[in-house]
């Protein structure tokens, strides 16, 4: 269960086995071994030792945000398995050229996500057909692709079509990683969550998420958790593009009730499949670290 809290004065704490989200609309009960993750939406908020204490021991994860989305901080508990193990042999696969292969599967569903949300806009899309002969050329060059370059050329010719589909169906300017306008605004909220998630499962899994297999190396930037999260951009993407006519921006951010609805309209999609997509991070980010110590 994620625990999302956006409400400017809020107060966190626990008691008897509950996590109390306390707010001037009222309380909120949680029970603590259902809480996954808590996300601190906004500022304003106080959590108490006590509660940071109860959600750690749970195995729970608390996750700071910008007001632009971005996760600014996770606090968890330090552990992982076999960590040092599983980080040589991370290392190892991003110099041997196993980890091209990994990121190359995971730009592939990558582009069978974006090629299933064309499909769904398909009545709304004047040059479907065009999207969609690019979506299968770019698919059949990532096959084919032996090297990086080779790989994000294929992916750039994906994102070409598909952020033109998508401004078709949302109306926004293009896909822009600064913009300022609802859309691009929701979208870097939305992948923000994602990566929140996707952070604390490669941590757990024993993996270094600084170490990527496609994404260069920068300081600071987790390039792991980065060629990660691929596979599930296009999720975010048509929650986003389903809210788009209702996202409200100001200064180039979201405003409070549109990133509270976003969170909330984020959360839900990532947890209407049958399995929990929290579950299948967690499981596949415990796969790859199994599969590249084979």
């Amino acid at each position: 269960m994620q625990v999302v809290v956006a409400a400017y004065g809020a107060r966190i704490r626990a008691r008897k086995g509950l996590l109390l989200v306390e707010t001037k609309e009222g309380a909120r009960e949680y029970p603590l071994h259902e809480v996954d993750e808590v996300l601190l939406l906004t500022g304003g908020i106080s959590i108490t030792t006590r509660a940071l204490r109860a959600l750690l021991a749970a195995g729970a994860t608390v996750a700071v945000f910008s007001p632009r989305g971005e996760p600014l901080g996770i606090f968890m508990k330090p552990i992982g398995d076999a960590t040092g193990a599983k980080r040589r042999c991370q290392y190892k696969a991003a110099e041997d050229g196993r980890g091209l292969q990994y990121a190359k599967s995971w730009v592939f569903k990558k582009m069978l996500g974006q090629r299933d949300n064309i499909k769904a806009w398909r009545r709304r899309l004047r040059g479907y057909s065009q999207y969609a002969e690019s979506l299968a050329k770019a698919l059949q060059a990532l096959r084919d692709a032996a090297s990086p370059h080779a790989v994000l050329e294929a992916e750039a010719a994906a994102a070409e079509a598909y952020w033109a589909a998508y401004r078709e169906v949302t109306g926004f300017p293009g896909r822009d990683q600064e913009g300022r306008d609802p859309v691009n605004a929701g979208l870097n909220y939305g992948y923000g969550i994602l990566k929140a998630l996707v952070y604390k499962s490669l941590i757990l899994a024993g993996l270094d998420p600084y170490v990527g297999f496609l994404h260069v190396d920068k300081s600071g930037r987790p390039s792991l958790a980065l060629d990660f999260m691929e596979q599930w951009r296009p999720r975010v993407d048509a929650v986003v593009a389903k809210m788009a006519d209702k996202l409200e921006s100001e200064g180039g951010l979201l405003t409070r009730r549109s990133r509270l609805e976003l969170a909330a309209a984020v959360l839900e999609e990532l947890h209407a499949a049958k399995r929990p997509l929290s579950a299948e991070i967690h499981r596949e980010a415990r796969a790859l670290a199994r599969s590249i110590c084979t």
